[in-house]
């Protein structure tokens, strides 16, 4: 009677442990996912944000006075704030891509022949 009580205590604690190891593999599994998911947005935010830098820096181009705005594209809106100091521009461009928001600050001088950009990185 031992023997039969042995073997089903072992098969439970067996069966147990593999549900344990089971459900901890699907977690983490789901937890890469939403990282990965999310790290994806991100970047797609970056990129817009980008893009939109883009946009206010062709219009600076063109037009000296120009002051920023908010742009919009199907992925979602940005704004440019432009700050000036004499020939010295500063662009922060910020964007609201569905749920990411990521934020570019650009420094740049604007001549007569077009402009020169100093400095392009992302705010934190």
């Amino acid at each position: 009677m031992n023997k039969g009580f042995i073997a089903m205590t072992t098969v439970l604690i067996l069966s147990v442990a593999m549900v344990a190891i089971m459900t901890t593999v699907s977690l983490l599994s789901i937890g890469e996912s939403q990282s990965g998911f999310a790290l994806m947005k991100g970047e797609g935010a970056l990129q817009f944000s980008e893009g939109c830098a883009e946009d206010a820096l062709l219009r600076i181009r063109a037009d000296e006075a120009y002051i920023g705005g908010t742009f919009s594209h199907p992925e979602g809106e940005c704004t440019a704030d432009i700050a000036s100091d004499g020939s010295i521009k500063t662009i922060t461009v910020r964007s609201n891509a569905v749920d990411y928001s990521r934020s570019i600050s650009i420094m740049l001088e604007r001549t007569v022949t077009g402009i020169t950009l100093i400095s392009w990185h992302e705010i934190p």
